[in-house]
């Protein structure tokens, strides 16, 4: 059985929902689960970006190599989003940043092997 393009989104709109989840439990002032849900949803990417990597090692041409990456680019821009408007902190979070290095990362992957 070998991963998808679609798995690697479903994976992350599982994270995604997951976050919303715990978000809506909790008062928009607790800053620190806030925090804790932002690097929760930050080391779900990080594993997403493995899956992703080994994926492309795999791929026998370069345009599934580039919709791999191009699909992660997708997630990332999906979870930057959720962080930057979540009414639950008001400074932005630290994992906002390195989910938008990983952004940056994929992007880079995608470029290059366009």
């Amino acid at each position: 059985m070998t991963l998808q393009i679609a798995d690697l989104e479903h994976f992350g709109q599982t994270a995604l929902l997951e976050f919303d989840r715990e978000l809506a439990r909790r008062t928009p002032s607790d800053e620190a689960e806030f925090e804790r849900q932002a690097q929760r949803l930050e080391a779900k990417l990080e594993q997403l970006y493995a899956l992703a990597a080994t994926m492309a090692q795999r791929e026998a041409n370069l345009p599934g190599v580039v919709a791999i990456w191009a699909g992660v680019v997708g997630v990332c821009d999906q979870m930057a989003k959720a962080l930057a408007a979540s009414p639950h902190t008001a400074r932005r979070s630290e994992s906002y940043d390195r989910i938008l290095d990983i952004r940056n990362l994929c992007e880079e992957n995608r470029a290059l092997h366009a």
